[in-house]
């Protein structure tokens, strides 16, 4: 049976600049490696699952950088890839059900993530590679948020990285997607204005956070 952890650490959304979303600081120091952390799901980061990946497996989820990346949009299309390996083995892994885009079954799954879950899972994931040295063009950036409700929006989370040369964010929303599929990549300014990659058969819910 696996061994689930509760978190009590809040969530925080600040609002100081423009897209600026949930504080790492609370998770910072149990990043933990490849080979040892935490996934979290169940809403709001309720619940860890012990994961690992071995040295063959990380490996594995490195292989879109073997080939060096042309430039930077090229860099951040090997890690949406990246990030969509590493979610499959840490399913497989853990036994965890697959994930589903926008976390459809929550209610009745608590394997499911919600935006929350996946912007610290893939913050945590993006500090993984970073730490790797396979990054040229581009470097992890703190989460970015839309939605206040007061501006008609649902509030929703996304991991981010900037690009070093342009300093120009972008997010690295892994929510819209089933657990194995790349990450979408967006320059900030598109979506902080509700961008979605479809429109959802689901009408907007408090969970898409």
């Amino acid at each position: 049976m696996r061994k689930r952890h509760l978190l009590i650490l809040p969530l925080l959304l600040t609002a100081c600049t423009k897209g600026q979303g949930i504080s790492l600081r609370p998770y910072e120091d149990t990043w933990g490696t490849p080979q040892d952390f935490y996934v979290c799901h169940g809403f709001n980061c309720t619940n860890r699952t012990p994961a690992s990946l071995n040295e063959q497996e990380w490996q594995m989820a490195l292989s879109p950088f073997r080939t060096p990346a042309r430039d930077a949009a090229d860099e951040r299309s090997k890690i949406a890839q990246s990030i969509g390996l590493i979610e499959k083995m840490v399913q497989q892994k853990t036994g965890m059900n697959a994930d589903l885009g926008e976390a459809t079954t929550f209610e009745r799954d608590q394997d499911q993530m919600d935006c929350l879950d996946e912007t610290i899972n893939t913050s945590r994931y993006l500090h993984f590679i970073e730490k790797e040295g396979v990054l040229k063009f581009n470097e992890p950036a703190d989460p970015i948020h839309r939605g206040y409700f007061v501006d008609g929006l649902w509030p929703h989370n996304s991991g981010a990285v900037m690009e070093k040369a342009t300093k120009e964010r972008y997010a690295i929303d892994s929510y819209y997607r089933d657990s194995g599929h790349p990450a979408d990549i967006v320059p900030l300014d598109t979506w902080i204005n509700n961008w979605r990659p479809f429109q959802s058969a689901r009408p907007d819910r408090s969970s898409d956070r």
